[in-house]
């Protein structure tokens, strides 16, 4: 009997923790002027964890080469070097670039993002990011979800 007990005690911890510690994402797109945006959050109830941003952006839709946005660009990458929790990659195509940022919000500072351009944050994003105002805001500039 205290066998059986042991192991139903044990089923119910495991199934509480693991519904606690759920993680999911939202994803998010928008198409605006030659650019494609998808959001990608990872979040545990409205807690932010993690945010993934990947930008397309079409040379010939913005009216510039290959050359031109590597040059346009190549000063924007140097504000994300050596912050930590974040991650940022411009790879540039013959059409196209692919911008790539992704930041883990208990491993930023966030007085090291005040500064940095495409970076907004409302609020101390130290006391955690809402997921929820995150998503109105998003909607709000024109994002719509992708449903899962």
């Amino acid at each position: 009997m205290r066998k059986a007990w042991a192991l139903f005690l044990f089923t119910a911890v495991m199934i509480i923790l693991t519904a606690c510690g759920s993680e999911e994402t939202r994803t998010f797109e928008l198409n605006d002027q030659g650019v494609e945006s998808t959001l990608v959050y990872t979040h545990n109830g409205d807690e932010v964890i993690s945010q993934s941003t990947e930008n397309i952006i079409n040379y010939e839709e913005l009216g510039i080469d290959k050359a031109q946005a590597e040059e346009i660009f190549a000063g924007y990458s140097d504000q994300y070097q050596d912050l930590a929790g974040v991650e940022h990659s411009f790879d540039f195509g013959d059409e196209e670039a692919t911008e790539n940022i992704s930041i883990v919000y208990d491993e930023i500072d966030a007085e090291e993002l005040e500064n940095v351009e495409g970076i907004d944050f409302e609020g101390d994003p130290s006391d955690g990011i809402s997921m929820e105002r995150s998503a109105e805001m998003l909607l709000d500039q024109g994002y719509t979800e992708v449903e899962e």
